[in-house]
């Protein structure tokens, strides 16, 4: 863990950073709207998502949720939203902070297999995506294009959305969030000020626990 905090991360428990340790993914929103209200941190930032889910409204339908009525809100009113399954939890914080705006850039960095990730003769050009990506969130509904591209639709649209067909005329389109997509061995990240550490019960394994600590060393709890 430190290798990759301090090697592939450029991390330094001398110059710590600020940071937020949350019991749950979704707190990661809460974090970053107090962090915008106190003017630590501006709207348009890059996240780098380590994590085995992308967090991207897969499995629920918080994704109909957001494109049918929550872009439909003014952006004034998008940081109060629903808290439950189909609204904004652990797997969907990150569709709606996009939503809100927020993120003008995301990584998606993923877990490999360990014999994958000691592949020294590993194919850099591997087009090969995770598995738990909306397609219904991507420009096109294409991976290819590396668009985050969320659109405000009629119910009748987002329905023909499920079936694979694109929607005839969105009532509007939100700005366009790149996304690239890393296996965990070949990510390199630097220049950092803020950092999140998200523990969940639910998700995390009970091994994890003893990387709280070790992790929260290179933060300053903000």
């Amino acid at each position: 863990m430190r290798l990759f905090l301090e090697s592939q991360c450029g991390l330094s428990r001398e110059r710590k950073i600020m940071g937020h340790f949350c019991s749950t993914h979704d707190g990661a929103f809460d974090a970053w709207k107090q962090w915008i209200a106190e003017g630590t941190l501006e709207p348009g930032f890059a996240v780098d998502h380590v994590d085995a889910h992308s967090d991207l409204s897969f499995g629920d339908a918080s994704w109909y949720y957001i494109l049918t009525e929550f872009l439909g809100l003014p952006l004034s009113k998008r940081s109060e939203p629903e808290r439950r399954i189909h609204r904004l939890n652990e797997g969907s914080y990150l569709t709606f902070a996009i939503a809100n705006r927020w993120i003008s850039s995301l990584s998606y960095v993923y877990p490999v297999p360990s014999n994958e990730a000691e592949n020294d003769n590993a194919d850099d050009t591997d087009d090969s995506y995770p598995s738990d990506l909306n397609r219904m969130l991507f420009r096109d509904q294409e991976f290819d294009l590396g668009l985050i591209e969320l659109q405000h639709l009629t119910c009748a649209d987002a329905d023909q959305m499920m079936h694979g067909r694109l929607p005839s005329r969105p009532i509007s389109v939100e700005p366009a969030v790149p996304i690239r997509f890393v296996p965990g061995n070949r990510f390199s990240g630097s220049d950092y000020t803020h950092l999140i550490l998200a523990h969940s019960e639910k998700y995390c394994p009970p091994s994890a626990d003893e990387l709280i600590p070790v992790i929260q060393e290179y933060f300053v709890e903000a």
